[in-house]
Order: C-alpha cells, then sequence, then structure tokens
C-alpha cells in the first residue's frame, strides 16, 4: 500500500474533492477561511491511498479533530 499527498477541497466543511499532490511544502498543509462569523476549511493536505481514501481521510481529520479546535461549523 503507497500512501501518496493530496490536497483535498471542502465546501461547507465537507469534502468534496482530493487531487494528487507532489512536492508539497509543509508550510501550506491547510487553507481557512471566515465568512461573517463562520469559519470554513478551504482545502487541507492529507495523505492516502487513492482520491476516495483522501476525501475520507479529510472529513474523519475535519469531523473528528480540527472542528473543535478552529471553531468550525458545518
Amino acid at each position: 500500500m503507497i500512501l501518496r499527498e493530496y490536497k483535498v477541497s471542502f465546501r461547507n466543511n465537507k469534502a468534496v474533492g482530493a487531487d494528487s499532490v507532489h512536492g508539497t511544502s509543509y508550510q501550506n498543509l491547510i487553507e481557512c477561511s471566515k465568512k461573517g462569523a463562520k469559519r470554513f476549511i478551504n482545502w487541507l493536505v492529507v495523505f492516502a491511498t487513492d482520491e476516495r481514501d483522501a476525501i475520507k481521510n479529510a472529513d474523519e481529520m475535519v469531523h473528528d479533530y480540527l472542528e473543535s479546535h478552529l471553531g468550525l461549523t458545518a
């Protein structure tokens, strides 16, 4: 099983797509934005075996860990 880096796109803090990336800058693993009082994740880099796994991993990471730490709302 080979793990690759994927940049996962989000819509309303829900993972919606993933693209394989190579040579990611480890200073840029996540991008968030704020609209009014709400915070959103725009994209997140994760390791996964394929696009489907990347979307699953990103959703789990956001909802199990990042959501409470970043004050996100769905």
